[in-house]
């Protein structure tokens, strides 16, 4: 199953990225200078732009050579990605991200005859840095 395909310039090719085990979208509010009141604790938001998107993947079991290749895309800034998003339809959309988190560990290593490598769980967040199509602007 496809879920994300990743580019490194705008103009540039898509790649099919390795299906990951868990992704999701978290979308929030833009404001510009939010406060709660000192007087009745009442929020004051001035909401810019509605549902930015951070998207996050997790990864499971990854070899040396797949970890490798994901954190290499992972240090374009920007990059580009295009995946299904049910915040805006579930429509493929194509975002202009960056990589705020990414978090890597050891799982295992394999000490058989048939594999000897080590591998890997991996998870990271994508922010997504301008606006889409259908985005609502306030």
């Amino acid at each position: 199953m496809l879920v994300w395909e990743f580019k490194s310039t705008a103009l540039g090719t898509y790649e099919d990225m390795p299906t990951p085990s868990g992704y999701g979208i978290n979308a929030q509010d833009l404001d510009a200078n939010s406060f709660r009141s000192i007087v009745t604790g009442n929020l004051r938001s001035s909401v810019i732009s509605k549902a930015w998107s951070s998207i996050s993947f997790s990864y499971n079991y990854l070899s040396e050579a797949e970890i490798a290749s994901l954190s290499a895309k992972l240090l374009y800034l920007p990059m580009y990605v295009r995946l299904k998003d049910p915040v805006l339809g579930n429509t493929s959309e194509e975002y202009e991200v960056r990589c705020s988190k990414k978090e890597m560990s050891m799982i295992s290593q394999a000490r058989t005859e048939l594999d000897d490598n080590i591998h890997y769980k991996m998870s990271f967040n994508l922010i997504q840095i301008t606006r889409v199509d259908g985005q609502v602007s306030i």
